[in-house]
């Protein structure tokens, strides 16, 4: 019997088999597409669509519950002076902002009061890790004064350094175009 392209794609659409695998199947059941098909479901197993779905959202969903499981582990803590504060579920702490979106502007005010307060803000991962946000916070603090600090020496060296130029530059008479490209600045002085 001859088979048409039709009857293969129809079967192909309906198994996610082979072209070859659908010709054979249609070949021995003269075209009789419902035969090949329960044919292809005995003898690899019974809806191999469906099957490699639910395998894709079976992967999601242990994604998502690997997720809130790992929320749960992971704490948010915040202590003084050794002793514990708050200790909660990232995922509890989630919820709250979630449920208080109204009031986000508050959390950056509150956490600024809690860090200078001399709270420590902690993130405890599994297996003990820990995340100190007060550190994180110290180091950019300090990497931001560092920076100033370098800024300002380099403010008060040009500045010394022009004043020390002025009284020259005023003996001076100013230079020709030529002698100020040679030094490699581009000067407009004005007296």
């Amino acid at each position: 019997m001859n088979i048409g392209i039709e009857q293969i794609d129809e079967m192909r659409k309906r198994t996610n088999c082979s072209y070859q695998e659908a010709k054979e199947l249609l070949e021995k059941h003269d075209g009789n597409l419902i035969e090949a098909i329960v044919e292809f479901e005995k003898n690899h197993g019974s809806k191999q669509k469906s099957t490699s779905s639910e395998k894709k959202n079976g992967n999601f969903g242990k994604k998502v519950k690997d997720l809130i499981q790992k929320g749960f582990i992971t704490r948010f803590v915040i202590e003084k002076e050794e002793n514990t504060i708050l200790n909660i579920p990232i995922n509890i702490l989630i919820l709250a902002v979630i449920i208080t979106m109204p009031l986000i502007w508050i959390y950056p005010i509150i956490f600024i009061a809690i860090y200078f307060m001399g709270y420590k803000i902690r993130i405890r991962k599994e297996e003990g890790q820990e995340v100190d946000i007060n550190e994180l916070v110290d180091g950019l603090g300090n990497k931001v004064r560092t920076a100033t600090d370098k800024m300002r020496e380099k403010t008060a060296a040009k500045d010394q350094n022009s004043n020390q130029n002025e009284g020259t530059n005023k003996d001076q008479e100013i230079k020709s175009d030529d002698e100020k490209k040679e030094d490699g600045y581009n000067e407009i002085i004005i007296k």
